[in-house]
């Protein structure tokens, strides 16, 4: 994304959305730019699972 997409207070409609580049995870609210967090990993999530079984198990 262009770095006038991540200034501060600076408004983007649905069509400045579409230029931006599809590997870059921006969510646009209100006309404000947001940089997404990506997914977890399938393993960050089996483990996580893994773990909170574990958890429950113990109380």
């Amino acid at each position: 994304m262009s770095e006038s997409a991540q200034r501060s207070g600076q408004l983007f409609t649905y069509q400045d959305y579409l230029t931006w580049p599809v590997n870059e995870r921006w969510e646009l609210l209100n006309g404000r730019a947001y940089n997404m967090t990506p997914a977890p990993s399938r393993r960050h999530q089996e483990i996580s699972g893994q773990l909170l079984t574990l958890f429950n198990k113990s109380q």
